[in-house]
């Protein structure tokens, strides 16, 4: 299994080098996208990720930063097809499905996409899940969500907009923090985790550590993401502040960066 950061900046003013946030996950032969921010179609392509292996997309909740860059990542996917007869069969009959906590976003991107050329006749179809507290894909990579408080308790009726996600495959797990309000929410889904990705949009990663050190339950390697200001005005040092608590552990992401589980 390989994980690939293509974009690790948060929703902050553009940052040089850094992209917003969009992870890719290879494993069984598939690819993988967690949240898809602006460039992550263009930071995947020049990685040398294979895109026409792309079976699924989840989108942990549908601020900007996290979804930009699926418009581009969908029309790249037409757009390969129309390079070789080759790629077009790698493509034909295929369903690619799109994960989202809100289907009206996704029928936006449709309708944007229809507007670019050849009104997106594919050969390929986008199928649209809604993203919903349990599991969401099963077969070869098993991915569960679970609802978190970023973006508040919904109103009486409302579905959650917001969303964590544990991945398994190869016998590893993943817990992919996405935006989350307090380390709590993610403490019942840690145990077992073979990496942990945390944003530090909203949080000081050093903080995080320590909360970690404290829960009592195992977890492996911890890879920060989603870069806020306070991080990437002093990357170093920050670092080397949650290194103080959880040792070379800790990893703070940078866009291409490459991990293998």
């Amino acid at each position: 299994m390989i994980l690939h950061v293509l974009g690790s900046c948060s929703g902050t003013e553009p940052m040089p080098g850094r992209h917003h946030t969009s992870v890719s996950l290879e494993t069984g032969g598939k690819l993988y996208f967690l949240d898809a921010g602006e460039n992550c179609s263009y930071t995947s392509y020049l990685l040398g990720i294979d895109q026409l292996r792309t079976d699924s997309i989840f989108i942990s909740h549908t601020h900007m930063d996290h979804t930009g860059g699926l418009p581009e990542l969908l029309w790249n996917l037409r757009k390969l097809c129309t390079l070789s007869p080759e790629n077009e069969e790698r493509l034909r009959g295929r369903t690619i499905r799109v994960f989202l906590p809100d289907l009206d976003v996704f029928d936006g991107v449709c309708k944007m996409l229809r507007g670019s050329e050849g009104n997106y006749e594919t050969v390929f179809t986008l199928e649209p899940h809604l993203v919903e507290d349990g599991e969401l894909l099963s077969s070869g990579l098993s991915v569960s969500a679970f609802h978190n408080y970023h973006l508040g308790t919904p109103a009486q009726g409302e579905p959650w907009r917001s969303f964590s996600f544990v991945l398994r495959a190869e016998g590893r797990q993943i817990l992919y923090s996405g935006d989350f309000r307090d380390f709590s929410e993610l403490l019942p889904h840690l145990g077992g985790s073979d990496l942990v990705l945390l944003e530090t949009g909203h949080h000081r990663a050093f903080e995080l550590c320590r909360e970690l050190l404290h829960s009592g339950v195992p977890f492996g390697q911890v890879l920060f993401f989603h870069h806020g200001v306070e991080i990437l005005r002093d990357f170093e040092g920050e670092l080397a502040l949650a290194r103080e608590v959880l040792g070379d552990r800790v990893s703070f992401a940078g866009d291409g960066m490459r991990i293998e589980l």
